[in-house]
């Protein structure tokens, strides 16, 4: 998904035409991995320092 690969939310809502920004939330089930990917690699970075 292309979310995944980094675009911003914002970007792809404005891509696919949605003006108003309450339809985010449909995407908050990507932006929540994309948090829990995050803290995941920095637990690792952390642990491996």
């Amino acid at each position: 998904m292309i979310l995944l690969a980094g675009i911003p939310v914002h970007v792809v809502a404005a891509r696919l035409g949605h003006a108003d920004p309450s339809i985010l939330r449909v995407y908050a089930h990507v932006i929540n991995e994309q948090r829990v990917e995050a803290a995941d690699i920095f637990a690792r970075q952390i642990t491996a320092a």
